[in-house]
């Protein structure tokens, strides 16, 4: 491995594989986001109960629950003291597993740049949102690991020109699993689908096998996932997410303020609930980089959190401006480099990574327009976890970027990334025991 990636991305590897050890050893199972709802349908099928009817995480595709009762008896058969944290090992090795596949698809997106693949994997590892979700009993984690599974088969296919008929039914196999696990993996079907029509509109002499390929993809997936969409549609009205809905126009579900409203003053002072609440871009960012709901860092049942918790917090806000504006200019100039220099004609596996973000950001504002809380509740930054492969390869490709337009800066960002992979190593362990951070 490491003279396929280099030493520097397999001791961030290491470095992982610590911090999700910790986690799996310290973590409470029931601290989870829904956890007593996840545990209850796992128990359920592992009791011979079957399907949840109508209650608890009923509208959830059961992929993540049959594994995770397999953990359960597994580890209620070999003595372990607490069986559910084997469901917490499962997830800690799919999130090594993602951080394997993310070097894999940056080495076939943007082969020989190791500095871009070495900042992507550090972005994963330290950026708090994927480690602290893979600690938890949630079906999120297994879902990234299958959405960036099928970013690297379709970019295996696109760059190597691999329209094989056993390339394309993996793919789709892919595909159709990650929706068998949660709804949030239609992103990366719908992302993939388009970057093969893009792929074949583009390269004229290939068009009829990408085409045939993409067709046994779609074939795959539909017979991989179509009987748990037959299910939910003979048994609810939605065979997607299976929730009421307000009786209104969509544009009236939520104010102006919930789009365009970011309180800086409470976002770099207090970036927990209820502080933000309905904000999205202040959500999502006080979520994704720190703690908003109270679920890692501090245990939003005990009100707020102590001094010291929201010290740590706080910082966090702020060291994270910085790898913020990089992955977002990165993608920037991606979507630049694609569109208005031609990049899309010589390498349209690249817009596996545009398109991710995109996908992700409306498909997680469709969401939590159509189905309104006034708690926040679905602004959690978990629902766009399968977007961080591509986030990450956006930052590695604007550090990438800026180190060689501004080589005087290298200093600084040395420092100030540094600062923030610490913070976020600090709020990545659970009940951290580096002090000094």
């Amino acid at each position: 491995m490491t003279g396929r990636y280099g030493r520097p991305a397999v001791a961030l590897l290491a470095g992982l594989a610590v911090i999700a050890a910790w986690n799996v050893l310290r973590y409470p199972p029931q601290f989870g986001y829904d956890a007593i709802d996840h545990i209850a349908y796992a128990r359920g099928l592992l009791d011979g109960h079957g399907l949840p009817d109508g209650v608890g995480e009923y509208y959830t595709p059961p992929g993540f629950y049959v594994v995770a009762a397999g953990a359960i008896w597994l580890g209620e058969h070999t003595g372990v003291g607490e069986p559910l944290r084997l469901v917490q090992l499962v997830n800690a090795i799919l999130l090594l597993g993602t951080a394997v596949l993310l070097l894999e698809l940056a080495r076939l997106i943007f082969p020989g740049r190791q500095l871009l693949a070495v900042a992507a994997l550090g972005l994963l590892a330290f950026g708090v949102l994927a480690p602290r979700s893979a600690a938890m009993i949630h079906p999120e984690p297994m879902s990234l690991f299958l959405s960036t599974l099928g970013l690297v088969l379709a970019a295996r296919m696109i760059v190597r020109s691999a329209w094989t008929l056993p390339a394309g039914a993996a793919l789709g196999v892919a595909l159709g699993a990650g929706q068998l696990v949660r709804a949030f993996s239609l992103w990366t079907f719908a992302v993939v689908v388009m970057t093969l029509l893009v792929t074949a509109l583009v390269r004229q002499a290939e068009r009829r096998r990408v085409l045939v390929s993409l067709g046994l993809a779609l074939a795959a997936t539909a017979l991989v996932v179509g009987p748990w969409y037959a299910y939910q549609s003979h048994r609810y009205t939605n065979p997607i997410f299976d929730r009421p809905q307000l009786q209104k126009p969509l544009w009236e579900r939520r104010p102006a303020t919930f789009y365009v409203d970011v309180p800086l003053v409470q976002l770099f002072t207090s970036p927990t609930r209820p502080h933000l609440d309905n904000r999205f871009l202040a959500d999502v960012y006080a979520d994704g980089w720190g703690d908003y709901y109270g679920i890692f860092v501090w245990r939003s049942e005990h009100g707020s959190p102590s001094t010291a918790e929201r010290r740590s917090l706080v910082a966090q806000m702020w060291l994270a401006i910085v790898p913020t504006l990089l992955l977002a200019g990165g993608l920037v100039a991606l979507i630049w480099q694609l569109f208005a220099r031609g990049g899309l004609r010589a390498s349209p596996e690249r817009l596996l990574v545009v398109l991710m973000p995109l996908a992700g950001v409306a498909g997680m504002l469709y969401f939590t327009v159509s189905y309104p809380t006034p708690d926040s509740d679905t602004i959690k930054a978990t629902y766009m976890l399968t977007t961080i492969p591509a986030w990450a390869l956006c930052f590695g490709f604007g550090l990438e970027g800026v180190l060689h337009r501004w080589s005087r800066l290298t200093p600084v960002l040395a420092v100030l990334l540094g600062l923030a992979a610490l913070s976020g190593a600090r709020l990545a362990i659970y009940g951290s025991p580096l002090g000094i951070l």
